[in-house]
Protein backbone atom coordinates (compact mmCIF):
# COMPACT_ATOMS: atom_id res chain seq x y z
CA UNK A 1 0.00 0.00 0.00
CA UNK A 2 1.37 3.35 -1.03
CA UNK A 3 1.74 6.26 1.35
CA UNK A 4 -1.16 8.03 -0.39
CA UNK A 5 -3.44 4.99 0.02
CA UNK A 6 -2.53 4.81 3.71
CA UNK A 7 -3.52 8.48 4.15
CA UNK A 8 -6.89 7.93 2.44
CA UNK A 9 -7.61 4.83 4.50
CA UNK A 10 -6.79 6.78 7.68
CA UNK A 11 -9.13 9.60 6.75
CA UNK A 12 -11.99 7.17 5.99
CA UNK A 13 -11.40 5.32 9.25
CA UNK A 14 -11.34 8.61 11.16
CA UNK A 15 -14.59 9.79 9.61
CA UNK A 16 -16.24 6.48 10.42
CA UNK A 17 -15.16 6.70 14.05
CA UNK A 18 -16.38 10.31 14.24
CA UNK A 19 -19.82 9.39 12.86
CA UNK A 20 -20.07 6.49 15.23
CA UNK A 21 -19.05 8.71 18.13
CA UNK A 22 -21.68 11.27 17.22
CA UNK A 23 -24.35 8.59 17.01
CA UNK A 24 -23.38 7.25 20.44
CA UNK A 25 -23.34 10.79 21.86
CA UNK A 26 -26.77 11.51 20.34
CA UNK A 27 -28.18 8.36 21.82
CA UNK A 28 -26.65 9.21 25.18
CA UNK A 29 -27.74 12.88 25.13
CA UNK A 30 -31.29 12.13 23.95
CA UNK A 31 -33.59 13.80 21.40
CA UNK A 32 -33.90 17.54 20.87
CA UNK A 33 -36.36 20.01 19.38
CA UNK A 34 -35.06 20.67 15.90
CA UNK A 35 -37.23 23.67 14.91
CA UNK A 36 -40.20 25.75 16.02
CA UNK A 37 -42.36 27.48 13.41
CA UNK A 38 -45.19 30.03 13.50
CA UNK A 39 -47.15 31.68 10.68
CA UNK A 40 -45.68 35.14 10.09
CA UNK A 41 -47.21 38.46 9.12
CA UNK A 42 -45.67 41.90 8.49
CA UNK A 43 -44.20 42.42 11.94
CA UNK A 44 -44.60 39.19 13.88
CA UNK A 45 -46.48 35.93 14.21
CA UNK A 46 -50.14 35.93 13.22
CA UNK A 47 -52.46 36.11 16.22
CA UNK A 48 -54.27 33.04 14.86
CA UNK A 49 -51.06 31.09 14.29
CA UNK A 50 -50.54 27.46 15.17
CA UNK A 51 -47.20 26.42 16.66
CA UNK A 52 -45.22 23.57 15.08
CA UNK A 53 -42.38 21.80 16.93
CA UNK A 54 -40.17 19.31 15.06
CA UNK A 55 -38.23 16.71 17.09
CA UNK A 56 -35.11 14.91 15.98
CA UNK A 57 -36.70 11.47 16.57
CA UNK A 58 -40.09 9.89 17.37
CA UNK A 59 -41.38 10.97 20.76
CA UNK A 60 -43.55 9.68 23.57
CA UNK A 61 -46.68 11.76 22.96
CA UNK A 62 -47.97 11.84 26.54
CA UNK A 63 -44.60 12.85 28.00
CA UNK A 64 -44.17 15.74 25.54
CA UNK A 65 -47.70 17.07 26.02
CA UNK A 66 -47.24 16.99 29.81
CA UNK A 67 -43.97 18.93 29.49
CA UNK A 68 -45.27 21.52 27.01
CA UNK A 69 -45.97 25.06 28.27
CA UNK A 70 -46.61 28.47 26.74
CA UNK A 71 -46.48 31.76 28.63
CA UNK A 72 -48.54 33.83 28.86
CA UNK A 73 -50.78 30.81 29.27
CA UNK A 74 -52.93 29.88 26.25
CA UNK A 75 -55.42 26.98 26.25
CA UNK A 76 -55.06 24.76 23.21
CA UNK A 77 -55.07 21.30 21.68
CA UNK A 78 -52.33 19.00 20.36
CA UNK A 79 -52.03 17.17 17.06
CA UNK A 80 -49.17 14.94 15.87
CA UNK A 81 -47.75 14.02 12.47
CA UNK A 82 -44.65 11.85 12.69
CA UNK A 83 -42.02 13.75 14.65
CA UNK A 84 -43.98 17.03 14.48
CA UNK A 85 -46.14 18.40 17.28
CA UNK A 86 -48.84 20.92 16.34
CA UNK A 87 -50.22 23.13 19.14
CA UNK A 88 -53.54 24.75 18.16
CA UNK A 89 -54.62 27.66 20.42
CA UNK A 90 -58.35 27.69 21.20
CA UNK A 91 -58.48 31.47 20.83
CA UNK A 92 -56.42 34.09 19.08
CA UNK A 93 -53.23 35.22 20.76
CA UNK A 94 -52.90 38.82 21.94
CA UNK A 95 -51.54 41.46 19.60
CA UNK A 96 -47.94 42.67 20.00
CA UNK A 97 -47.23 40.19 22.81
CA UNK A 98 -44.11 38.12 23.50
CA UNK A 99 -44.84 34.41 24.05
CA UNK A 100 -42.37 31.77 25.26
CA UNK A 101 -42.75 28.08 24.42
CA UNK A 102 -41.08 25.55 26.72
CA UNK A 103 -40.71 21.78 26.42
CA UNK A 104 -39.27 20.35 29.63
CA UNK A 105 -36.53 17.75 30.02
CA UNK A 106 -39.18 15.30 31.22
CA UNK A 107 -40.12 14.68 27.60
CA UNK A 108 -39.01 11.30 26.31
CA UNK A 109 -38.40 9.70 22.96
CA UNK A 110 -40.42 6.65 21.93
CA UNK A 111 -37.42 4.62 23.08
CA UNK A 112 -37.40 6.17 26.56
CA UNK A 113 -34.52 8.65 26.20
CA UNK A 114 -35.14 11.97 27.91
CA UNK A 115 -34.89 15.27 26.04
CA UNK A 116 -31.22 16.27 25.91
CA UNK A 117 -32.00 19.73 27.30
CA UNK A 118 -35.01 21.88 28.07
CA UNK A 119 -36.25 23.66 24.95
CA UNK A 120 -37.22 27.31 25.31
CA UNK A 121 -37.93 29.76 22.48
CA UNK A 122 -39.88 33.01 22.24
CA UNK A 123 -41.80 34.81 19.50
CA UNK A 124 -43.73 38.08 19.28
CA UNK A 125 -47.15 38.40 17.70
CA UNK A 126 -48.10 40.95 15.08
CA UNK A 127 -49.48 44.39 15.77
CA UNK A 128 -52.92 45.15 14.37
CA UNK A 129 -53.18 45.59 10.62
CA UNK A 130 -55.21 47.76 8.28
CA UNK A 131 -55.80 48.05 4.55
CA UNK A 132 -55.92 51.21 2.49
CA UNK A 133 -56.00 52.16 -1.17
CA UNK A 134 -52.80 53.95 -2.09
CA UNK A 135 -53.12 57.26 -3.94
CA UNK A 136 -49.51 58.39 -4.37
CA UNK A 137 -46.20 57.15 -5.74
CA UNK A 138 -45.54 53.44 -6.15
CA UNK A 139 -48.62 52.58 -4.05
CA UNK A 140 -51.05 54.51 -6.25
CA UNK A 141 -53.98 52.31 -7.32
CA UNK A 142 -52.77 49.44 -5.15
CA UNK A 143 -54.12 47.86 -1.96
CA UNK A 144 -51.62 48.13 0.88
CA UNK A 145 -51.53 46.09 4.08
CA UNK A 146 -49.97 48.04 6.95
CA UNK A 147 -49.22 47.45 10.61
CA UNK A 148 -49.61 50.05 13.35
CA UNK A 149 -45.81 50.07 13.46
CA UNK A 150 -45.62 51.27 9.87
CA UNK A 151 -44.55 48.06 8.09
CA UNK A 152 -46.30 47.90 4.70
CA UNK A 153 -46.79 45.48 1.84
CA UNK A 154 -48.75 45.67 -1.42
CA UNK A 155 -51.40 42.94 -1.67
CA UNK A 156 -53.69 41.90 -4.50
CA UNK A 157 -53.15 43.33 -7.97
CA UNK A 158 -49.88 45.23 -8.30
CA UNK A 159 -50.59 46.95 -11.64
CA UNK A 160 -52.01 50.14 -10.08
CA UNK A 161 -55.50 49.70 -11.55
CA UNK A 162 -57.57 49.13 -8.38
CA UNK A 163 -60.33 51.71 -7.97
CA UNK A 164 -62.49 50.50 -5.05
CA UNK A 165 -62.64 47.74 -2.43
CA UNK A 166 -64.17 46.51 0.83
CA UNK A 167 -63.51 43.84 3.45
CA UNK A 168 -65.76 40.93 4.44
CA UNK A 169 -67.58 40.94 7.78
CA UNK A 170 -65.18 38.31 9.19
CA UNK A 171 -62.18 40.26 7.78
CA UNK A 172 -60.80 37.23 5.97
CA UNK A 173 -61.41 38.46 2.40
CA UNK A 174 -61.35 41.64 0.40
CA UNK A 175 -63.22 42.29 -2.83
CA UNK A 176 -61.78 44.90 -5.16
CA UNK A 177 -62.61 46.54 -8.47
CA UNK A 178 -59.89 46.58 -11.11
CA UNK A 179 -59.84 48.14 -14.53
CA UNK A 180 -59.23 45.72 -17.36
CA UNK A 181 -56.37 47.84 -18.64
CA UNK A 182 -55.25 51.42 -18.31
CA UNK A 183 -57.99 53.76 -19.54
CA UNK A 184 -60.74 51.12 -19.71
CA UNK A 185 -63.79 50.92 -17.49
CA UNK A 186 -63.56 49.46 -13.99
CA UNK A 187 -65.06 46.22 -15.19
CA UNK A 188 -63.57 43.42 -13.07
CA UNK A 189 -64.26 42.11 -9.56
CA UNK A 190 -61.51 40.21 -7.75
CA UNK A 191 -61.33 38.41 -4.42
CA UNK A 192 -58.25 38.67 -2.20
CA UNK A 193 -57.56 36.22 0.62
CA UNK A 194 -56.13 38.12 3.57
CA UNK A 195 -54.85 34.81 4.98
CA UNK A 196 -52.46 33.84 2.18
CA UNK A 197 -52.58 36.74 -0.31
CA UNK A 198 -54.07 34.67 -3.15
CA UNK A 199 -56.42 36.35 -5.65
CA UNK A 200 -59.23 35.22 -7.95
CA UNK A 201 -61.16 37.08 -10.62
CA UNK A 202 -64.87 36.44 -10.06
CA UNK A 203 -66.59 38.75 -12.55
CA UNK A 204 -65.81 40.83 -15.63
CA UNK A 205 -67.93 42.99 -17.91
CA UNK A 206 -66.18 45.17 -20.46
CA UNK A 207 -69.24 47.43 -20.92
CA UNK A 208 -70.02 48.15 -17.23
CA UNK A 209 -68.60 50.66 -14.79
CA UNK A 210 -68.47 48.91 -11.39
CA UNK A 211 -68.23 50.62 -7.99
CA UNK A 212 -68.95 50.05 -4.30
CA UNK A 213 -68.58 46.26 -3.92
CA UNK A 214 -69.69 44.90 -0.52
CA UNK A 215 -69.89 41.41 1.01
CA UNK A 216 -73.05 40.04 2.58
CA UNK A 217 -72.56 39.05 6.25
CA UNK A 218 -72.67 35.33 5.36
CA UNK A 219 -70.12 35.79 2.57
CA UNK A 220 -72.53 34.40 -0.03
CA UNK A 221 -72.99 37.52 -2.12
CA UNK A 222 -71.15 40.59 -3.30
CA UNK A 223 -73.46 43.49 -4.07
CA UNK A 224 -72.24 46.38 -6.19
CA UNK A 225 -73.28 49.30 -8.37
CA UNK A 226 -73.06 49.04 -12.14
CA UNK A 227 -73.68 51.82 -14.64
CA UNK A 228 -73.94 51.73 -18.44
CA UNK A 229 -76.12 48.62 -18.06
CA UNK A 230 -78.20 47.59 -21.07
CA UNK A 231 -81.86 47.65 -19.99
CA UNK A 232 -84.76 46.41 -22.09
CA UNK A 233 -88.28 47.47 -21.13
CA UNK A 234 -91.69 47.05 -22.66
CA UNK A 235 -92.70 50.02 -24.83
CA UNK A 236 -89.31 51.71 -24.30
CA UNK A 237 -87.08 49.18 -26.00
CA UNK A 238 -83.43 48.70 -25.01
CA UNK A 239 -81.13 51.46 -23.84
CA UNK A 240 -77.93 52.03 -21.83
CA UNK A 241 -78.78 53.37 -18.37
CA UNK A 242 -76.07 55.64 -16.98
CA UNK A 243 -77.73 55.65 -13.55
CA UNK A 244 -76.32 53.18 -11.03
CA UNK A 245 -78.03 49.78 -10.95
CA UNK A 246 -77.76 47.44 -7.96
CA UNK A 247 -76.38 44.04 -8.95
CA UNK A 248 -75.76 40.89 -6.88
CA UNK A 249 -72.92 38.45 -7.51
CA UNK A 250 -73.51 34.92 -6.19
CA UNK A 251 -70.04 33.72 -5.13
CA UNK A 252 -71.08 30.05 -5.27
CA UNK A 253 -71.50 30.14 -9.06
CA UNK A 254 -70.19 33.61 -10.07
CA UNK A 255 -73.55 34.54 -11.61
CA UNK A 256 -74.78 38.13 -11.48
CA UNK A 257 -78.43 39.16 -11.25
CA UNK A 258 -80.12 42.53 -10.71
CA UNK A 259 -81.60 43.54 -7.37
CA UNK A 260 -85.31 44.28 -7.74
CA UNK A 261 -86.82 46.40 -4.99
CA UNK A 262 -90.49 45.83 -4.16
CA UNK A 263 -91.17 49.57 -4.30
CA UNK A 264 -92.00 52.04 -7.01
CA UNK A 265 -89.82 54.74 -5.46
CA UNK A 266 -86.68 55.16 -7.63
CA UNK A 267 -83.38 54.02 -6.10
CA UNK A 268 -80.86 56.85 -6.08
CA UNK A 269 -77.78 55.30 -4.46
CA UNK A 270 -76.60 51.99 -3.10
CA UNK A 271 -74.81 51.92 0.23
CA UNK A 272 -74.05 48.57 1.90
CA UNK A 273 -75.23 45.33 3.48
CA UNK A 274 -76.61 45.66 7.00
CA UNK A 275 -75.28 43.31 9.71
CA UNK A 276 -78.63 41.50 9.50
CA UNK A 277 -78.09 40.71 5.81
CA UNK A 278 -80.35 43.38 4.30
CA UNK A 279 -79.35 45.53 1.37
CA UNK A 280 -79.22 49.15 2.51
CA UNK A 281 -79.80 51.86 -0.07
CA UNK A 282 -81.26 55.32 -0.43
CA UNK A 283 -84.38 56.24 -2.37
CA UNK A 284 -86.45 59.37 -2.87
CA UNK A 285 -88.78 58.68 0.03
CA UNK A 286 -86.58 58.04 3.08
CA UNK A 287 -83.16 58.50 4.61
CA UNK A 288 -82.47 54.77 4.21
CA UNK A 289 -84.30 51.73 2.90
CA UNK A 290 -83.53 48.14 3.92
CA UNK A 291 -84.60 45.10 1.92
CA UNK A 292 -83.76 41.41 1.64
CA UNK A 293 -81.69 40.42 -1.43
CA UNK A 294 -84.95 39.25 -3.08
CA UNK A 295 -86.35 42.78 -2.68
CA UNK A 296 -88.88 41.89 0.01
CA UNK A 297 -89.16 42.87 3.69
CA UNK A 298 -88.84 46.62 3.10
CA UNK A 299 -88.00 48.85 6.06
CA UNK A 300 -87.88 52.65 5.67
CA UNK A 301 -85.97 54.93 8.05
CA UNK A 302 -87.65 58.34 7.78
CA UNK A 303 -85.90 61.64 7.12
CA UNK A 304 -87.99 63.55 9.70
CA UNK A 305 -87.49 66.90 7.97
CA UNK A 306 -83.73 66.33 7.70
CA UNK A 307 -81.51 66.16 4.64
CA UNK A 308 -79.31 63.17 5.46
CA UNK A 309 -76.74 60.91 3.83
CA UNK A 310 -76.36 57.41 5.27
CA UNK A 311 -72.80 56.50 6.30
CA UNK A 312 -72.82 53.15 8.10
CA UNK A 313 -74.05 50.72 10.75
CA UNK A 314 -72.52 49.69 14.03
CA UNK A 315 -71.46 46.04 14.33
CA UNK A 316 -74.50 44.88 16.38
CA UNK A 317 -76.74 46.52 13.78
CA UNK A 318 -78.91 48.58 16.17
CA UNK A 319 -77.53 51.99 15.17
CA UNK A 320 -77.18 53.78 11.82
CA UNK A 321 -75.13 56.93 11.28
CA UNK A 322 -76.04 59.80 8.96
CA UNK A 323 -74.46 63.12 7.97
CA UNK A 324 -76.45 66.11 6.88
CA UNK A 325 -78.59 69.10 7.66
CA UNK A 326 -81.24 69.34 10.35
CA UNK A 327 -83.76 72.17 10.80
CA UNK A 328 -81.55 73.53 13.58
CA UNK A 329 -78.01 72.94 12.28
CA UNK A 330 -75.59 75.45 10.80
CA UNK A 331 -73.60 72.84 8.90
CA UNK A 332 -73.25 69.09 8.63
CA UNK A 333 -74.34 67.19 11.75
CA UNK A 334 -73.74 63.59 12.80
CA UNK A 335 -77.09 61.97 13.54
CA UNK A 336 -77.44 58.42 14.84
CA UNK A 337 -80.73 56.59 14.41
CA UNK A 338 -81.44 54.25 17.33
CA UNK A 339 -84.57 53.02 19.04
CA UNK A 340 -86.77 54.73 16.48
CA UNK A 341 -85.40 58.27 16.77
CA UNK A 342 -82.40 60.43 15.86
CA UNK A 343 -79.66 61.50 18.26
CA UNK A 344 -77.50 64.47 17.22
CA UNK A 345 -74.08 63.50 18.57
CA UNK A 346 -72.30 66.60 17.17
CA UNK A 347 -74.82 69.21 18.29
CA UNK A 348 -73.21 72.62 18.76
CA UNK A 349 -70.36 71.96 16.30
CA UNK A 350 -70.46 74.06 13.15
CA UNK A 351 -69.74 71.17 10.74
CA UNK A 352 -68.96 67.44 11.07
CA UNK A 353 -68.43 64.48 8.73
CA UNK A 354 -67.05 60.94 8.22
CA UNK A 355 -68.49 59.17 11.30
CA UNK A 356 -67.47 55.61 12.21
CA UNK A 357 -68.69 53.35 15.02
CA UNK A 358 -66.38 51.55 17.41
CA UNK A 359 -66.60 47.78 17.13
CA UNK A 360 -68.42 47.60 20.45
CA UNK A 361 -71.02 50.12 19.26
CA UNK A 362 -70.57 52.17 22.44
CA UNK A 363 -68.71 55.07 20.78
CA UNK A 364 -68.61 56.89 17.48
CA UNK A 365 -65.73 58.97 16.09
CA UNK A 366 -66.05 61.70 13.48
CA UNK A 367 -64.30 64.71 11.95
CA UNK A 368 -65.34 67.94 13.70
CA UNK A 369 -64.82 71.52 12.52
CA UNK A 370 -62.12 73.31 14.53
CA UNK A 371 -61.77 76.61 12.70
CA UNK A 372 -60.16 77.98 9.57
CA UNK A 373 -56.70 78.66 8.26
CA UNK A 374 -57.22 81.54 5.89
CA UNK A 375 -60.32 80.42 4.01
CA UNK A 376 -59.64 76.70 4.48
CA UNK A 377 -61.50 74.65 7.13
CA UNK A 378 -59.58 72.71 9.76
CA UNK A 379 -61.01 69.51 11.26
CA UNK A 380 -60.05 67.29 14.19
CA UNK A 381 -61.21 63.88 15.43
CA UNK A 382 -63.92 63.74 18.11
CA UNK A 383 -65.34 60.66 19.84
CA UNK A 384 -68.83 60.52 21.37
CA UNK A 385 -69.65 57.98 24.13
CA UNK A 386 -73.27 56.75 24.00
CA UNK A 387 -73.14 55.59 27.64
CA UNK A 388 -72.03 58.87 29.19
CA UNK A 389 -73.18 61.30 26.52
CA UNK A 390 -69.76 62.95 26.60
CA UNK A 391 -67.58 64.06 23.69
CA UNK A 392 -63.79 63.75 23.75
CA UNK A 393 -61.51 65.75 21.43
CA UNK A 394 -58.84 63.34 20.23
CA UNK A 395 -56.82 65.51 17.83
CA UNK A 396 -56.46 69.28 17.69
CA UNK A 397 -53.44 69.96 15.48
CA UNK A 398 -53.30 73.42 13.94
CA UNK A 399 -52.72 73.78 10.24
CA UNK A 400 -53.84 70.26 9.34
CA UNK A 401 -57.20 68.53 8.99
CA UNK A 402 -57.91 65.11 10.50
CA UNK A 403 -60.85 63.10 9.20
CA UNK A 404 -62.17 59.66 8.18
CA UNK A 405 -61.49 57.92 11.54
CA UNK A 406 -61.68 54.11 11.60
CA UNK A 407 -61.61 51.93 14.75
CA UNK A 408 -59.57 48.74 15.04
CA UNK A 409 -61.58 45.57 15.70
CA UNK A 410 -60.81 45.64 19.45
CA UNK A 411 -61.34 49.43 19.76
CA UNK A 412 -57.73 49.94 20.87
CA UNK A 413 -56.68 52.12 17.91
CA UNK A 414 -58.12 54.70 15.56
CA UNK A 415 -56.65 55.23 12.11
CA UNK A 416 -57.39 58.49 10.32
CA UNK A 417 -56.35 60.64 7.40
CA UNK A 418 -54.46 63.90 7.90
CA UNK A 419 -54.31 66.40 5.06
CA UNK A 420 -52.29 69.51 4.36
CA UNK A 421 -53.41 71.66 2.68
CA UNK A 422 -57.02 71.03 3.56
CA UNK A 423 -58.23 70.79 -0.04
CA UNK A 424 -56.87 67.22 -0.06
CA UNK A 425 -59.76 66.27 2.19
CA UNK A 426 -62.20 66.90 -0.62
CA UNK A 427 -60.18 64.70 -2.94
CA UNK A 428 -60.60 61.80 -0.54
CA UNK A 429 -57.01 61.05 0.42
CA UNK A 430 -54.20 62.17 2.70
CA UNK A 431 -51.46 61.00 5.05
CA UNK A 432 -52.53 57.97 7.09
CA UNK A 433 -52.07 58.18 10.85
CA UNK A 434 -52.75 55.80 13.74
CA UNK A 435 -53.31 56.62 17.42
CA UNK A 436 -54.57 54.84 20.49
CA UNK A 437 -58.26 55.33 21.18
CA UNK A 438 -57.42 57.72 24.05
CA UNK A 439 -55.35 59.85 21.59
CA UNK A 440 -51.94 58.71 22.87
CA UNK A 441 -49.08 57.67 20.58
CA UNK A 442 -50.39 59.33 17.41
CA UNK A 443 -47.96 58.65 14.56
CA UNK A 444 -47.92 58.58 10.73
CA UNK A 445 -47.50 55.36 8.77
CA UNK A 446 -45.54 57.15 6.07
CA UNK A 447 -48.25 56.49 3.49
CA UNK A 448 -50.71 58.49 1.38
CA UNK A 449 -54.07 56.83 0.74
CA UNK A 450 -57.79 56.57 1.38
CA UNK A 451 -60.54 54.12 2.36
CA UNK A 452 -58.94 52.74 5.53
CA UNK A 453 -60.34 49.41 6.75
CA UNK A 454 -58.96 47.35 9.64
CA UNK A 455 -58.44 43.67 8.90
CA UNK A 456 -57.34 42.28 12.32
Amino acid sequence: MSHFDKVIAGVVLGLGLAVAGLSIASARLGPTVDTMQTAQSLDGALVNTQIVLSFTEPMSIRSVERSFAITPRVPGDFSWSGNELLFIPRRNLRFATRYTVTVGAGSQSAGGAHLARTFRQSFTTQSEHLLYLGTSGAERGRLVLASVNGDRSVVGASDGLITDYSVSFDRSLAVYVKRGSDGERADQLWLLSLADGSTQRVFARSDWDITQPHFSPDGRYVVFLASNVLLCQKYYGCFRDLRPQIELLDLSNHRVFPFRSRTDVPITNFIDFSPAGQIAYTDLGSALTLAQPNGQGLIHIPNENNSLEFVGFDTPGDKAAFVGQTPYSTGGDILVYLRGKYLDVSRGIYDSSTPAFAGSGTRIAYAAYRGEQGIEPVYGINAYDFRSGRTLKLTSERGTSDWDPQWSSDDRYIAFVRSQPQEAMYMGSGEIWVMRADSRDAHPLGAIGRDIQWVT
